[in-house]
């Protein structure tokens, strides 16, 4: 039988955290629950610390290296302590049941060259969210971080429902940071995240560093699993202007060194996100939007 361990990385969120481990842990199909605390500054390791047993294991990191340190941790831990052979990265927020666990296994045995799958996102009204990406060069990047030009070429920055609704499963170029299952043995002895970024543009650098290796990234389009969206990043971050600038930061180290930029490609594209941080400023600041 496969190994399959799960990776949870916590911060300041042991109860969410916990309802996590309550709903998995009896998973027949989950060989290791890996709890990663990074380096809470409440009574998050005293909680996690009294779940742990033959299943569940607990690392309390040093420092917070942010989701990628984190979820490196896990995985280290994983593939050399423990021997999975399939590793899920969870968010304390999501839920998802062992029948997809199972399906998830099966999708990467069954198509030739995957290395990572997930499933569609829904709220926990049921609502379908986003669930994947197409992964761009800085000047297709750039034209989907912007509030106006999303949305108009939004034909040409997304896949289409069509695509999205075939039967059992399609290919796409990433999937959110939030769940999904990978092949331990994709990277070898190389980390699977880039540490570089402390949060957020994760899936983006994975989906393409799987694409220049030739790998593929699978979504199942009859299988979902539910996120309770933003509920650990409200933990570690904060304010929406906070984690605007956090974005960008990571979107910029992006566009350098996996997308290649020049110089005068990075100029304009500082231009144009501070002119999106503006008006991210305007909306929620000075008109009390939700952004």
């Amino acid at each position: 039988m496969s190994k399959i361990s799960c990776i949870i990385v916590n911060y300041n969120d042991a109860g969410t955290t916990q309802k996590l481990l309550t709903e998995i842990r009896q998973y027949q199909s989950l060989s290791s629950v890996i709890v990663v605390d990074n380096c809470s500054t409440d009574d998050s390791v005293q909680q996690l610390a009294g779940l742990t047993d033959d299943k569940v294991k607990l690392i309390v990191s040093p420092e917070n290296g942010g989701y990628g340190s984190g979820n490196n941790q896990g995985i280290r831990y994983a593939v050399q302590e423990l021997g999975a052979e399939y590793v899920i990265i969870a968010n304390p927020d999501v839920s998802f049941d062992e029948g997809l666990v199972r399906h998830m296994k099966q999708a990467l045995q069954k198509v030739s060259d995957s290395a990572v799958v997930s499933a569609k996102v829904k709220s926990p009204e049921g609502k379908e969210l986003f669930s994947c990406f197409k992964v761009f060069s800085a000047g297709g990047d750039l034209l989907d971080s912007g509030l106006w030009t999303r949305r108009l070429f939004k034909p040409f920055l997304s896949y289409s429902r069509r695509y999205l609704k075939r039967k059992n499963y399609c290919l796409v170029d990433a999937v959110p940071g939030s769940f999904f299952m990978l092949r331990a043995d994709v990277f070898g002895q190389t980390d699977v995240f880039d540490e570089q970024v402390f949060l957020y543009y994760e899936e983006k650098i994975l989906g393409r560093r799987l694409k220049d290796m030739g790998k593929k990234t699978i979504l199942l389009t009859g299988d979902s699993y539910v996120h309770t969206h933003s509920v650990s990043v409200d933990k570690s971050v904060g304010s929406i202007l906070k984690k605007q600038k956090l974005l960008h930061q990571s979107r910029l180290y992006y566009y350098q060194k996996y997308c290649h930029a020049s110089g005068f490609q990075m100029l304009v594209a500082r231009a144009f996100l501070g002119v999106v941080l503006m008006e991210v400023w305007f909306l929620t600041e000075v008109l009390k939007l939700k952004y």
